[in-house]
Formats: structure tokens, sequence, C-alpha cells
């Protein structure tokens, strides 16, 4: 499993417009946003749209229009930004989320029960974190 690079630069987008937007006000262009975290116009707007769908950020329309994040960033996890860009996680093919029957051939595969905690344990794991525990530093 490998977490897209548009994963990393939705985080990163979060993680700017909480250092620097209020979520009821304060709004950055999209330029200003794409520069200070070393992405392309074009890149921005495509991850931008995947978060504006998901209700993680808003845009302003007009002259004076930009971006902001939608919510406080104590109430946005890196789960829900992983939701927005890449879906459900499901990290072994016969291991759907919780809740759902296992699609094995087999009555239960050997390892369903072992990469269903594993799963488990890395969704608990992103949806823990919140954009709010990451420093501002964007250089990473």
């Amino acid at each position: 499993m490998k977490i897209q690079k548009s994963t990393d630069y939705a985080i990163r987008i979060l993680r700017y417009l909480h250092s620097y937007t209020s979520y009821k006000s304060d709004v950055l262009t999209a330029q200003t946003i794409a520069e200070a975290i070393g992405m392309s116009y074009p890149f921005f707007i495509k991850t931008a749209n995947q978060l504006k769908n998901k209700d993680l950020i808003t845009s302003i329309q007009g002259r004076n229009g930009g971006y902001r994040i939608a919510r406080s960033g104590d109430k946005i996890s890196i789960y829900d930004v992983f939701l927005a860009i890449e879906g459900e996680l499901n990290i072994y093919s016969c291991c759907p989320q919780e809740g759902a029957q296992c699609d094995c051939s087999t009555a239960r595969c050997a390892v369903h029960g072992y990469f269903k905690d594993v799963q488990q344990t890395l969704i608990g794991a992103m949806a823990s974190r919140k954009i709010s525990d990451f420093d501002t530093a964007i250089s990473d």
C-alpha cells in the first residue's frame, strides 16, 4: 500500500489553510497556496476540488475570493483527508470495510482476520490524528 501523492498534498493544503485562515473568515488564493506548499497550480485545483467535494475546504468566488478551511483543524482527521482523495481503505482484497462480508472463495481465508486487524489499526491511527496536530512547517 502506498499513499498517493495527491493525499500528501491534500494534507499540506489543509495544514497551510489551518495555519493561515479561519474557517469563519480569511481566504487565500489558489496561487498563494500552491506556491507556498510547492505544487503546481493545476494540481492544486484538482486536489482542492476533491477537498471541496468532501466539505473539507470552501471556496469563495469573486475578486477577493480564494480558499479557506471548512472547519477547525481539530475537527479534520488524516483519515478524512484519505477518504476524500483515495476513498475507502481496503488493504486486502477480501477484507472490506467494517460490517461487510468477506468475499473469499473459501468460507474464511487464513489471513483474513490478521489483515482486518491491520486495516482497522491503520484506520484508527489516521482517524486519531487531526490536521491541527501537525506543525505548520510546510517544507517537508
